[in-house]
């Protein structure tokens, strides 16, 4: 199908020949032409150069026309291209625009989803308070617990620490009771010993005695030191704290 530029300059074309044709027969020469010919015959009232002048205007015309259907040509080339890019662009735009409603047709769904999640995070951020206190209340009683367990530890060192203190203070009752008890003895026997000797000096002098009273048949006169002694009957152990006391001092 030709473009509609070409069919009117075709248009063109043949009413400008047919213009051209009627003008030449209408018209009359003005100075008509003798031509002779081969044969000594003449032709009068014939035009030989319109022929001419007609060719070189169909040229020119067809010239023009030949450069207006290159130039027709290189535009709808252009206009191929252009409409191609158009087209293309409608497509993206309208692939856009589909996205676009179909995102905007899940926009309400979407809205009612954040709605939820928000709903949702309000939930957990509750949840997540009430465990916050609960791992307190918790984190309370561990302690407690660990320092009841410390508590109960303790007591039982200081009952074993308490037993073990009375065990010893009794081993030590026991070791002064019988260092005390053998000090004692000890004391005793030197005190026997002693009254022993004392006894055995006053029996000796009291033999003496008699057998002066015997020779002389006078009882001797007992000295001042003779009556400040006692008889063995006469001697008391007396049970003195007072060396115990010195013995824990020390």
């Amino acid at each position: 199908m030709l473009p509609a530029n070409l069919r009117e300059k075709l248009f063109q074309v043949q009413e400008e020949l047919a213009s051209s044709l009627r003008t030449l027969g209408l018209t009359e020469p003005i100075s008509p032409l003798v031509i002779p010919s081969r044969h000594g015959k003449h032709f009068e009232g014939v035009r030989l150069d319109a022929g001419a002048d007609l060719l070189n205007h169909y040229q020119f015309q067809w010239c023009r026309m030949r450069e207006a259907s290159d130039i027709n040509y290189h535009l709808a080339e252009q206009a191929d291209k252009a409409i191609a890019s158009v087209e293309s662009y409608i497509n993206r735009q309208h692939h856009l625009v589909s996205t676009l409603t179909t995102n905007l047709s899940s926009v309400s769904l979407m809205m009612i989803q954040l709605q939820k999640i928000t709903e949702s995070m309000s939930v957990t951020e509750a949840t997540l308070k009430k465990t916050e206190e609960h791992l307190a209340l918790l984190e309370d009683l561990v302690k407690d617990s660990q320092l009841e367990s410390e508590i109960k530890e303790h007591d039982k060192k200081f009952v074993l620490l308490q037993d073990q203190k009375f065990a010893e203070l009794e081993s030590l009752k026991n070791h002064l009771a019988a260092t005390h008890l053998q000090k004692v003895r000890e004391y005793e026997s030197k005190q026997v010993l002693k009254a022993k000797e004392r006894q055995a000096i006053f029996e000796q002098a009291f033999e003496t005695e008699i057998q002066q009273y015997k020779q002389s048949g006078i009882i001797p006169r007992m000295s001042q030191s003779n009556r400040q002694t006692t008889s063995l009957e006469e001697i008391v152990v007396e049970d003195d704290p007072s060396s115990l006391n010195q013995f824990l001092d020390e």
